[in-house]
């Protein structure tokens, strides 16, 4: 297994463990409107957009 490997799959196991652990509600400003959504599903939302990212970067 590959450094790199490794490294990405503690990186997803401390991610689970933060959404798993985390309760309640995280307020999501966008540029127009103002929501609440689950803490949880918002950190899966930015870890998705930032893995989207630097895939498209590399």
């Amino acid at each position: 297994m590959s450094k790199n490997v490794l490294i990405a799959l503690l990186l997803i196991a401390l991610s689970v463990l933060i959404m798993i652990f985390t309760k309640g509600d995280a307020p999501v400003s966008l540029i127009f409107t103002k929501f609440h959504a689950a803490a949880s599903i918002v950190y899966l939302c930015f870890i998705g957009l930032g893995v989207t990212i630097g895939v498209l970067l590399k």
